[in-house]
């Protein structure tokens, strides 16, 4: 599994320098040179006005220029810094262009008179020498927050300004890819992350304009040149290319909008998923998307111990080994449902299908009918609409998060009830859904992580490969694919349905399906991966 996530269209550029400008006050400059050396020895490249302005050059044009390079800006606030009329229109200058601050104290200031632009920001405190390298680690972490997202900020910012400086020509707009990957960082703001500036914008829309126009004269000049001797291959090229035109269209008049209402405002920001514990709950979207609950790190014993020896797929089951969870992760509290389903149709996904319900009902009915890679679709829409990383789980994550830390056959004990309580949906478990459909989320109770219906109601997908048992699995929670002898064309599914025998709905049972098997006792739920420090 990855360490890093960005938001698509966000390419991480993980060889270059995050930039950095440093504003400050002449009588602040032996802290500013400490800082500089600092800043670089962390791998920062800084730029400050000291050493970059070369002798004959405009000092204010060039001063613009470093800002407008930057990634950031770090005004060092001090009385001398807040008083210097050079100071602050380095500030005003980068609050023009929509510049991420990074306000450090120096020394002490009335908070009356910082600069309006810094006065509503987390402030990082240097006013102690003796904690200077831990207040510089702060900053560096700082820096480095949404990086991949803050240095598009930058290179579309300059290229925006560019075009306006050169008269808005159309030879200076962006193309395919590139704009493609532009108007997705556009959607996809990390909260807290500075806006875009109008002209920025104004530059997207026009690049997208022209995009469309070129691409009708193209059509147009193409249609009338070859229309009568090449008609034939002409057909055949617009029906190979139809599917991408109409991907691109749908993402611009569907799913982008659609992200914009409901979506994009409730996305988790950095700060908020940072300050995330075990047992937080979490809903990205306005309504009709997973709610997620925090599942903490940890080890367990995963595969089914010899007291259950005489379970019928007892030799899927084995051996039992340790597996570890270096950190964690988020799972959602119910089975995808069909609200969830028909909100990725609404907002442009999962190729418009629309998966039979049995007649047992939609809304918060669990999803059924749904194969592996109709799940697929799923989670790379919601991680489209996001811009974070939802997934299947994998089945170590799966089994880890069924038992919530108990070792006994079922997740709340050895007997299939708990207390003469039905505590799942299964042939024998004793609820009223038992052989008949499949329950509504959340109408059992939950186990010790608080999520519902791990066990029994319907099977569930999950992202590793058909083994025949557990010889060779990983000891690091990831799925299990195809590298030791896994059928891949075949993919594990866990739970079991509301028709299987009680000894399905223990926490060790396992079992697999066809990729392609789309029937009313599978569906899925999904994970998310959490930013940690």
């Amino acid at each position: 599994m990855q360490d890093i996530v960005t938001a698509p269209g966000v390419e991480m550029e993980t060889d270059a320098k995050t930039r950095v400008f440093i504003s400050y006050s002449r009588k602040d400059m032996a802290f500013a040179d400490r800082l500089e050396v600092a800043l670089k020895a962390r791998g920062f490249e800084v730029l400050i006005d000291r050493e970059e302005i070369y002798a004959f050059e405009d000092w204010w044009k060039r001063l613009q220029a470093l800002i407008a390079r930057a990634d950031t800006v770090v005004f060092a606030l001090s009385p001398d810094a807040v008083a210097s009329r050079e100071a602050l229109r380095e500030v005003e200058y980068a609050a023009s262009l929509n510049k991420r601050f990074a306000p450090i104290i120096c020394r002490r200031v009335e908070d009356t008179a910082v600069p309006e632009a810094l006065r509503r920001l987390n402030f990082i405190f240097f006013d102690d020498p003796a904690q200077f390298e831990t207040s510089v680690d702060k900053l560096a972490t700082a820096l480095q927050t949404d990086i991949a997202w803050i240095r598009r900020h930058t290179e579309f910012g300059d290229s925006a300004r560019r075009w306006v400086e050169a008269g808005r020509p159309g030879g200076m707009l962006l193309h395919p890819p590139v704009l493609d990957q532009a108007e997705a960082w556009l959607t996809f703001r990390p909260g807290g992350a500075p806006a875009p500036t109008a002209e920025t914008e104004a530059f997207l829309v026009q690049s997208r304009k022209a995009m469309l126009g070129t691409q009708r004269l193209r059509r147009l000049v193409a249609a009338s040149m070859f229309a009568l001797l090449v008609g034939i291959i002409l057909g055949l090229v617009g029906w190979i290319n139809q599917t991408t035109i109409s991907d691109e269209w749908r993402l611009l008049t569907v799913i982008l909008p659609y992200a914009r209402a409901n979506v994009r405002p409730y996305v988790l920001s950095t700060t908020k998923e940072l300050s995330l514990k075990p047992g937080h709950s979490f809903k990205e979207c306005a309504q009709d998307c997973p709610e997620m609950l925090v599942v903490p790190e940890g080890s367990f014993t995963m595969g089914a111990p010899p007291t259950e020896s005489q379970e019928v797929l007892y030799s899927l089951e084995i051996p039992q080994h340790e597996v570890t969870f270096a950190r964690p992760f988020a799972v959602s509290k119910y089975e995808a449902t069909f609200a969830d389903w028909d909100a990725c149709v609404a907002g442009g996904g999962c190729s418009g299908y629309r998966p039979n319900d049995q007649n047992w009902g939609r809304g918060r009915q669990p999803l059924i009918n749904v194969n592996w890679d109709d799940a697929q679709q799923y989670v790379a829409w919601l991680s489209l609409v996001t811009g974070k990383t939802y997934r299947l789980l994998s089945e170590a994550e799966y089994e880890y998060a069924t038992r919530a830390g108990t070792t006994t056959a079922y997740p709340w004990g050895n007997d299939i009830k708990l207390n003469g309580q039905p505590m799942a949906n299964c042939n024998g478990c004793g609820s009223k859904w038992d052989l008949a459909q499949t329950a509504p989320v959340g109408s059992l109770p939950p186990n010790n992580f608080g999520l519902y219906e791990m066990v029994g109601n319907l099977f569930e997908w999950v992202e590793d490969c058909r083994h025949e048992n557990y010889a060779g699995a990983p000891a690091d929670g990831t799925p299990w694919l195809a590298e030791t002898r896994g059928y891949c064309d075949n993919r594990v599914i866990r739970s079991a349905a509301n028709g299987n025998p009680a000894g399905a709905v223990r926490s060790a049972f396992r079992s697999a399906s066809p990729n392609g098997a789309r029937v009313s006792f599978l569906g899925f739920r999904v994970a998310r991966t959490l930013e940690t420090r």
